[in-house]
């Protein structure tokens, strides 16, 4: 392959996320890898990992640290901090590399401005918005004492959005909202949070029997009040009185003070045997961990924010062959109907048990909705996102 050959399969993103730890950073970047590309993924670290760690033609550059997102006020300041490395550090690397394409993941929208001076000489700019900032942002810090932050963020979004050549985003009500403020439908494609097929694989060998005791019930991801395991924690009182030593294991990371609160709920129910909490782990740990669970559950209320967000670890669940319990959200559930997934309405703990208990002594049901689950998904499987996304990418350059 010759120099313009090699030059014309560069790409970068810029994430205030870990990398390998963030899934969809790390499915699209190894979809590039497979197509051919070499990828470049400016990042924050993660525990002791290296500033710099190759990954196939994935090289990760870590440049600095990120805040927690808890403190609006510490976050937004370090994001520019984080911003302006991003910025400098890519002007450095391009004068060695010819990026075609130069890919920000939000949160926030503005890190697409680190490339601002790539697009004056036709660099192609491709926003990827995990969460809409402007939703989330109304969902954690409600009220009007944060309306000069609100207005901030929706400017930053519709700037960020203009620069861009190209948008993506999550579910189809979160493009409904980006047209709504005034982009373009023709300008935004689709990648949904399917599971990652390289690491999650169908367990074709799990045993659907009937569950009368020591049901285990299965949670994984962001730990915060916000996420609705209080409900989960209280549902579990109910279950295991018709279904005992019934157990829940909840792993990730907790956002600060949650945990503490999380215990003094558990204490409280007394159900110190039967809730099991456990810090952040590897994802290529999660398969083995959903192998030895019975029932997966997605516990949010349902918010604004969380019908526009369609969770990664149902997908991750239904990939990996494990029933799901989980709250009626809209997006999730305009693809995954009854047939597939155990709905429940958010707020009735004794409902949520009966739910789980439904499924405990009912294997066939189990087993039916969590195959038609897995068939509907094949067909926006993770494979399926990888094609639309790279096909993206070789749209752009062509353009």
């Amino acid at each position: 392959m010759n120099k313009n050959n090699k030059d014309s399969k560069r790409i970068c993103m810029i994430a205030m996320a870990s990398y390998p730890g963030d899934p969809r950073i790390r499915r699209e970047a190894e979809a590039l890898d497979e197509a051919g590309y070499t990828v470049d993924v400016l990042c924050r670290y993660s525990g002791k990992q290296p500033p710099k760690q190759k990954f196939g033609k994935v090289t990760a550059y870590r440049i600095m640290n990120a805040p927690p997102r808890d403190n609006k006020m510490i976050y937004f300041i370090q994001s520019i901090v984080f911003l302006a490395v991003a910025f400098f550090r890519l002007l450095i690397l391009s004068i060695s590399k010819r990026y075609k394409v130069i890919q920000a993941h939000n949160l926030p929208d503005y890190l697409i401005f680190a490339a601002i001076l790539h697009k004056v000489f036709g660099v192609k700019l491709l926003l990827d918005i995990h969460d809409p900032s402007v939703d989330l942002f109304e969902e954690k810090w409600p009220g009007n004492k944060n309306r000069i932050f609100k207005s901030l963020i929706k400017i930053s979004e519709h700037y960020s959005c203009k620069l861009s050549d190209h948008l993506i985003t999550v579910t189809s009500i979160c493009k409904e909202k980006l047209v709504e403020r005034g982009n373009s439908p023709n300008k935004i494609s689709l990648i949904l949070n399917t599971a990652n097929e390289n690491i999650f694989k169908f367990n074709y060998d799990r045993n659907f029997v009937k569950i009368t005791k020591g049901v285990k019930i299965l949670y994984y991801g962001h730990i915060a009040e916000r996420l609705g395991l209080s409900n989960a924690a209280r549902a579990l009182k109910y279950l295991i009185k018709v279904i005992p030593d019934s157990t829940l294991s909840i792993y990730g990371k907790y956002e600060p003070g949650y945990k503490k609160k999380l215990i003094n709920l558990i204490e409280e129910l007394n159900l110190q045997n039967n809730i099991i909490l456990h810090n952040v782990i590897e994802r290529d740990q999660i398969p083995s961990i959903i192998n030895q669970h019975d029932i997966g559950i997605v516990p949010p209320p349902l918010t604004k924010y969380t019908n526009l967000s369609l969770p990664t670890k149902a997908f991750e669940y239904i990939t990996s062959g494990l029933p799901v319990v989980s709250t009626k959200l809209i997006s999730l559930y305009k693809i995954l109907n009854d047939n597939c997934v155990t709905y429940v309405e958010y707020g009735d703990p004794k409902n949520f048990a009966e739910a789980i208990e439904k499924l405990c002594l009912n294997p066939d049901l189990r087993k039916s909705r969590t195959e038609q689950a897995y068939n509907v998904i094949k067909e926006i499987s993770g494979q399926v996102m990888n094609k639309r996304y790279v096909d993206i990418i070789n749209n752009l350059i062509k353009s």
